[in-house]
């Protein structure tokens, strides 16, 4: 007994024609037979049959992957060998996938099982891997083999192949090859833009050589500290039991310094459009500075439960989104939370990892965001980040390095 894999000197074509060679009885179970594999065993048993073996072949026809003029050709070997026989599976309620090839013979049973289809691929440059095994015929393995082809041919699950059986196949194939040509090109189509994962570790090497990136991420690393204080400050005014008019425009220049670009604010938060609606929680300060006091107690917690109680609490105030209450947990424990929001999205769609496009806090549930959080942990790992912080920074150089140019539009 061994391992067959598609090497160079012995691959599954070798060990399929080493099952077969002095076989008197030949039993094949296979999921798909395309033409290539067809031609490559259809002499091979041919040979036998020549012989006087007797042969039999069990063919799966799930998705419409076997090929009819695979079938064909089988199909002319056995209006020549009275001898052949081979059948169709036609069960709609399991999926026909066995892939075995067995040869009998009065002194000795040898079998090849595992991964291998009637294919050209499978047979030769595939990562395939089977057992080749050789026993006596009274072992066990060889009285299982007896029982389960005998429980093929009883099961009622196959037809007989014959012309009109063919006819009836060959039909349905062309309709569905239709359809899988439509949607491969929809899927190529849609896909055209994204990239393989083997090609970040270039994207990579990008970002680490650009010293622009490495200027700003050291501002980003300075700017969250700020940022931090600042945080604290607004969740500090939460003690008071009402705001004051000092203490309300203490908040909107903290809130406005974390969130305005526009001069003199410091933008501590990094990501480029949150003012747009951020803004419009000025209006609301009390709501917003017991936010920002709830933001610290939650991001001590696991995701699931502290973005939950974030989102609770933002959908009562106009102007926060999940990309505000995503920046105060990542600012307050940035190993745990990631920043959410449109760049983010931008970037892992260009690496094919599909993520909400404009998530509001009613949308994004926090098991969803959870997994996202899970995602971006596993980037930040491939990219050596120290925490979130890092691989925000990333995510929003790559999503301005994927983006589409508008130029000419």
């Amino acid at each position: 007994m061994r391992l067959i894999q598609n090497k160079t000197s012995d691959d599954h074509r070798v060990a399929v024609a080493h099952v077969l060679e002095g076989a008197e009885q030949i039993s094949i179970a296979v999921a798909f037979l395309k033409d290539g594999g067809a031609r490559i065993v259809g002499p091979l048993l041919e040979a036998r049959l020549k012989q006087g073996a007797k042969v039999e072949a069990f063919l799966g026809t799930d998705f419409y992957i076997t090929e009819p003029r695979a079938l064909a050709h089988l199909l002319a070997i056995k209006k020549r060998f009275g001898a052949f026989e081979i059948f169709l599976a036609n069960s709609k309620t399991a999926t026909f996938h066995p892939k075995s090839y067995v040869g009998r013979s009065d002194s000795q049973v040898r079998c090849l099982i595992g991964s291998a289809n009637l294919t050209t691929g499978a047979l030769t440059t595939n990562d395939e891997i089977s057992i080749l095994a050789t026993v006596t015929a009274d072992e066990q393995l060889s009285s299982d083999l007896t029982v389960i082809f005998a429980g093929f041919r009883d099961s009622g699950n196959f037809q007989e192949l014959d012309d009109l059986v063919l006819g009836q196949y060959a039909s349905r194939h062309k309709d569905a090859e239709r359809l899988r040509r439509k949607l491969e090109k929809e899927l190529e189509d849609s896909f055209a833009a994204q990239f393989d994962l083997r090609r970040l570790d270039s994207f990579l090497r990008q970002y680490r050589a650009d010293k622009a990136e490495a200027s700003a991420l050291a501002k980003r690393r300075i700017d969250r500290e700020k940022a931090l204080r600042v945080q604290q400050s607004i969740a500090g005014l939460d003690k008071a039991p009402r705001i004051s008019k000092e203490m309300r425009g203490v908040f909107a220049e903290n809130l406005s310094n974390l969130i305005s670009s526009k001069q003199p604010f410091q933008h501590l938060w990094n990501s480029g459009d949150i003012h747009r609606r951020g803004s419009e929680a000025l209006n609301h300060p009390k709501k917003t500075i017991s936010l920002f006091a709830a933001g610290r107690n939650a991001a001590k917690l696991m995701p699931e439960l502290g973005y939950e109680q974030m989102r609770q609490l933002a959908l009562g105030i106009p102007g926060v989104g999940v990309n505000m209450i995503t920046e105060i947990l990542c600012t307050y424990a940035p190993k745990r939370y990631a920043v959410f929001n449109g760049n983010t999205s931008g970037a892992l769609a260009a690496i094919g990892i599909s993520a909400p496009r404009s998530p509001t806090v009613a949308t994004l549930s926090a098991e969803r965001y959870t997994q996202l959080c899970a995602t971006i942990d596993a980037l930040r790992r491939r990219i050596g980040g120290a925490d979130f912080m890092d691989a925000d920074a990333f995510l929003n150089w790559l999503y301005f390095k994927t983006k589409p140019s508008k130029r000419g539009a």
